[in-house]
């Protein structure tokens, strides 16, 4: 019954970035307070880290600076949840991940860190590509699309994204917004 499932999922995820891609997606900007907004979706998915045996915590890093965003509130929670399912994947029993909000000068960050097996160097410049996946034996419930997804969507608000990571030692995305 799992492989139906996973065929819709991936098909609606490819539908989606053909979508986004083609323009045929608009943009619905709305201003989002991103602390307050983020905060949300990470409460949202305490249970199902929990039920991974993984502790996930929210992190207000603005110092109290504002954290208003012109955005597309759907495009943001799907770039925000296949940051954290990422992160879920691929970090063992009794990890963290954390997400946090940051504010500059010119922009609002949002961070998802883990501690989780990490990247290897050269897996890096290619995590963006469609169906790319580092291991095929972690990778059951991913389609590969989740990250080239995050991407349309960061760079479709005129952001930008970065990732760091170090091998066993976990994976740090920051989506510029």
């Amino acid at each position: 019954a799992s492989e139906p499932r996973r065929l819709s999922r991936l098909v609606q995820q490819m539908l989606d970035l053909s979508r986004m891609e083609n323009r045929t997606a608009p943009l619905k900007l709305e201003q989002i307070d991103t602390v307050r907004f983020v905060r949300r979706i990470v409460d949202s998915q305490q249970q199902l880290f929990s039920d991974h045996d993984l502790r996930l915590r929210f992190s207000d890093d603005t110092q109290g600076r504002p954290s208003d965003i012109e955005a597309d509130p759907d495009m943001v929670t799907q770039a925000v949840v296949n940051l954290m399912s990422n992160a879920m994947r691929y970090t063992p029993e009794g990890g963290w991940v954390v997400v946090s909000v940051r504010t500059s000068r010119r922009n609002v960050q949002i961070i998802v860190s883990d501690t989780g097996i990490g990247i290897a160097p050269e897996h890096l410049p290619r995590i963006w590509d469609r169906f790319y996946q580092v291991s095929a034996s972690r990778s059951a419930e991913s389609s590969g699309l989740g990250l080239s997804m995050v991407k349309w969507i960061v760079e479709a608000h005129h952001g930008e994204i970065r990732v760091e990571s170090k091998e066993s030692a976990g994976t740090t995305f920051t989506a510029r917004l």
